[in-house]
């Protein structure tokens, strides 16, 4: 018993140093550049240890994203279940900005190699949001796609914009002005209209 705690503890491990190993990478270079050979040089293990653990280095990306996605996922459930897209929105964007985690993610949503990767990330959110609760429900699936698309893409290039723009609007306004925007669209922002912000 106690040999079979040492061996998980032993394997956990090497699963951690490759996952940081690989993160490290993905802060530092292109995703077509991060090669098994790179990762188990890098990391100090054999590469038969790293074919243990991972068939390929796209599926220890899709564990990576796995880890994000779940603890992204922590942090919406802990908003009312009926997602205020105010709330939600606020999420995200503290999310991108905040720790390790939202240095990669921001690399996933800003660097084109990883934008597939990010996609993938996008796409299991919205589907765990949902899950959790559908406000679209009442829309034939095809319209619910074409919202859903609206909704996902829209957040992320906005938030793509404020970076790529240096952060010149603060974070708490660019919240405000971004969940205006997905909960009523530009109409409100036209010149016959537009109150400021």
């Amino acid at each position: 018993m106690e040999k079979d705690r040492h061996v998980d503890l032993r394997v956990q491990k090497t699963t951690e140093a490759i996952k940081e190993t690989y993160c490290e990478m993905v802060l530092e270079m292109d995703a077509d550049r991060i090669t098994v050979k790179e990762l188990t040089d890098r990391a100090r293990i054999h590469r038969k240890t790293f074919y243990l653990h991972y068939s390929c280095i796209e599926a220890l990306a899709e564990d990576v994203i796995g880890d994000l996605a779940n603890s992204y996922f922590g942090r919406i459930d802990a908003i009312d279940p009926g997602m205020p897209i105010d709330e939600t929105n606020r999420v995200f964007f503290e999310f991108m900005e905040g720790g390790r985690e939202g240095e990669l993610l921001r690399r996933l949503v800003l660097v084109p190699s990883y934008r597939a990767f990010s996609n993938k990330l996008f796409a299991a959110t919205l589907q765990h949001n949902r899950a959790r609760h559908n406000p679209y429900a009442a829309l034939p699936p095809e319209r619910q796609a074409i919202v859903n698309v609206f909704l996902t893409q829209s957040t992320q290039d906005m938030y793509l914009r404020w970076v790529e723009d240096g952060r010149l609007i603060p974070m708490d306004e660019m919240i405000e002005l971004s969940t205006a925007l997905l909960a009523r669209g530009a109409a409100q922002f036209r010149d016959d209209a537009y109150q400021g912000l």
